[in-house]
């Protein structure tokens, strides 16, 4: 007897809906967050779960703190692009979380956080045939201040409000190094009307006793009108007359990370690169545009359905690329000037979201200011589940 009522107790106080996975794993994530600023860094991985654990129930219960949070963390935001060694590093005690915004015009830019290191992430990007496995990532969200939506990544105007997202250096000239010249890219996408990306680069925390800056700027290519450079100090502040998004966050990493000697390796070979025979895959100083450009107009005109009218194939450029078994492929592109980009991989379900057979996707596209130097990378999902890669240019 004392058992059946012991089994309808608890049947009766048994909650009638639980929580799906991806809001336990968000609860955790926030739990784990909080716990890592609370606690000694010194605890064991086992001590700080066994306190997540005890939390959680009470976090899952209140729906209304849990809603109190704005922005997805750095983990979640890695969880979301299933990069889930990523989402781990976040967790890690190496990590760093930030969650500073500053308020540009129309947009409130967040830096959500950071981390870096080797073999971090499950999509390790590669150049010239060689893993690049040494990196640093960092999330950053991008909103209207008024709380209207960004435009999804799925979006045919997605694109028409374009942000140039990089590291920057103290000490070294933005318009010469940033994410365009130092093996950087990035991963986006929009979740409850934010923005969110994932920028990529090569680990610069060898830099870290110079200072590190995180910046997010108007425009597909750095403005240097958006930033004041003093090459007496190496600082690097904000042009406050600039008008457009010109947010600067410092990058609070621990100064002993530095490796000056891995550091002045990295230099040198960032020299010989920009003078060797790949100097056209990276703008020096003088061919970067400092300002908007004809190559920026044409670009803010330029959509799926008029591209074949304003712009043509380079046919000699096109190639059909086969997912692998992770759903990657490889592209890559070389002009006869030398120009290009080989060994690039994305995710198919990055590229095209809805999986739509026939969708025309502008990529990513680059230049040095004209538009007799604008290359534009296009996809296309094919019929049979492979995608279709070109660069276009303007037609002139």
């Amino acid at each position: 007897m004392k058992n059946n009522i012991d089994e309808l107790l608890k049947l009766s106080l048994a909650p009638s809906q639980t929580p799906d996975e991806s809001l336990n794993r968000r609860v955790l994530y926030r739990i784990e967050a909080k716990e890592r600023k609370m606690m000694n860094k010194k605890m064991s991985k086992r001590k700080a779960y066994a306190a997540v654990a005890g939390l959680c129930t009470l976090l899952l219960a209140s729906v209304t703190a849990y809603a109190a949070y704005k922005y997805l963390t750095p983990a979640e935001v890695a969880d979301e692009t299933g990069d889930t060694a990523l989402a781990n590093a976040f967790l890690g005690d190496d990590a760093v979380w930030v969650n500073e915004t500053q308020t540009c015009g129309d947009y409130c830019i967040t830096l959500l956080g950071s981390v870096a290191g080797r073999n971090i992430s499950d999509y390790l990007s590669s150049e010239n045939g060689s893993i690049k496995d040494d990196r640093i990532y960092t999330v950053v969200a991008i909103g209207h201040a008024d709380g209207a939506p960004m435009t999804p990544t799925s979006s045919d105007d997605y694109g028409k409000e374009p942000f140039y997202v990089s590291h920057y250096i103290k000490g070294l000239d933005p318009r010469r190094y940033s994410v365009m010249s130092m093996g950087g890219g990035y991963t986006a996408f929009v979740k409850d009307g934010v923005e969110y990306r994932i920028l990529e680069m090569d680990n610069l925390e060898i830099f870290a006793d110079r200072g590190i800056y995180v910046g997010v700027s108007s425009g597909s290519f750095y403005d240097a009108g958006a930033y004041n450079y003093d090459e007496s100090t190496g600082e690097i502040t904000r042009n406050d007359s600039y008008n457009g998004v010109n947010a600067l966050f410092t990058l609070p990493v621990d100064p002993a990370k530095a490796d000056p000697a891995a550091a002045a390796a990295y230099l040198e070979q960032f020299e010989e690169k920009m003078n060797g025979s790949d100097s056209a895959d990276v703008p020096d100083e003088e061919n970067i545009p400092e300002t908007y450009s004809d190559a920026d107009a044409f670009m803010e005109k330029l959509t799926p359905e008029n591209l074949d009218e304003y712009a043509a194939p380079a046919e000699y450029t096109r190639m059909v690329c086969t997912p692998n078994a992770d759903g990657m492929i490889t592209y890559g592109w070389r002009l006869e000037n030398g120009a290009g980009s080989e060994n690039q991989e994305a995710r198919v379900d990055w590229l095209f979201p809805d999986d739509r057979t026939g969708n025309v996707l502008i990529g990513g596209w680059s230049h040095s200011g004209s538009l007799d130097t604008l290359n534009i990378e296009v996809f296309t999902l094919n019929e049979d589940g492979t995608v279709t890669f070109v660069i276009y240019q303007p037609r002139l």
